[in-house]
């Protein structure tokens, strides 16, 4: 059921109770539901704020760095945008040679920004002004590597996600492929069009498949570890993108869905958000701020939307 009110309050419990092992068993996915720790709050809030009502037709991809910038990469366009906290909007050059380019997702990596050019195959490397520098990455040297989505994580380390060969690659910080996860499949460990990666506190990482539909949760070193899914009543629908914050709070867009599913750090399921100032939506990405608000990019009113996060411990 779509919300209608004007200002969105949601209290999600993000947290479980520590198990036992030997309840916990072997157990592949997350068959098992124990009580919640309701001393640990997210609250998700709507805020005024909106980007790029103006510039953008198909916002893809959206990164926020520790200035408060947003950088949204606009597919359908060929375009990436800076916005301020005011709203003022700056255009990115385009890469010289490059008459189809096709920016389809973003990430902030130190002081440079990341734009993945799908139709050129290549990571393209601008600073913050929008600035075009030098290839980062031209995945054409590497066997069957055409990702559709980047994610940055600590000390430069890079995710790419490949829906051609439904596998995801794990980059060093000096841009060497160090892991080649997955294979295309249904059972644990496999992929059916993986769209997006993210970091997970601690260095594990977390992907989201369009394809089956699931989360899975591997180990800084690439081992399975469990699957997540939302209930019955709310399911995918064809997710494509996942962020995480610095709590651990796992944000999974689904645009078809028209919804923000929220899982915990362990992949429990918590709540979805759907609407936007009494309106539906459609999320295509959606990044967290230092600020500590959630940046998402939406189909629907092709522009940004912003919501305000408030994670607090009762005492």
């Amino acid at each position: 059921m779509k919300r209608t009110a004007s200002a969105l309050v949601i209290p999600l419990i993000v947290l479980l109770l520590l198990l036992p092992r030997e309840i916990r068993g072997s157990a592949d996915s997350l068959s098992l539901h124990p009580e919640p720790d309701t001393s640990l709050t997210l609250r998700i809030a709507e805020t005024p704020v909106r980007f790029g009502s103006r510039d953008l037709r198909e916002p893809t991809g959206v990164a926020v760095d520790f200035r408060g910038y947003v950088y949204v990469a606009d597919a359908m366009a060929g375009k990436v945008f800076r916005y301020a906290s005011d709203g003022a909007s700056l255009e990115f050059e385009r890469p010289p040679n490059n008459s189809a380019f096709y920016p389809i997702d973003v990430a902030v990596l130190e002081s440079f920004v990341l734009v993945l050019d799908y139709s050129g195959n290549r990571l393209l490397r601008y600073d913050e002004k929008g600035a075009y520098l030098d290839v980062l990455i031209a995945f054409d040297q590497f066997d069957r590597v055409h990702p559709v989505s980047v994610t940055a994580g600590p000390g430069g380390s890079l995710i790419t996600a490949d829906v051609t060969s439904h596998t995801v690659g794990l980059w060093t910080p000096l841009l060497d492929l160090e892991l080649m996860i997955g294979e295309f499949g249904w059972g644990a460990g496999r992929f059916n069009e993986p769209r997006k990666g993210a970091f997970l506190p601690g260095r594990g990482i977390v992907v989201v498949e369009s394809g089956n539909r699931r989360l899975q949760f591997f180990s800084p070193s690439g081992r399975y570890e469990r699957t997540a899914e939302p209930p019955p009543t709310v399911p995918f629908v064809s997710p494509r993108s996942v962020s995480v914050d610095p709590a651990g709070a796992v944000f999974v867009c689904d645009p078809d869905g028209g919804r923000i599913s929220v899982f915990s750090a362990d992949g429990t399921y918590v709540t979805a958000v759907d609407a936007f100032g009494g309106t539906a939506i459609a999320p295509a990405a959606a990044a967290v701020g230092w600020d500590g608000k959630l940046y998402v990019a939406d189909l629907k009113s092709r522009s940004v939307l912003v919501y305000r996060l408030n994670s607090s411990r009762e005492k």
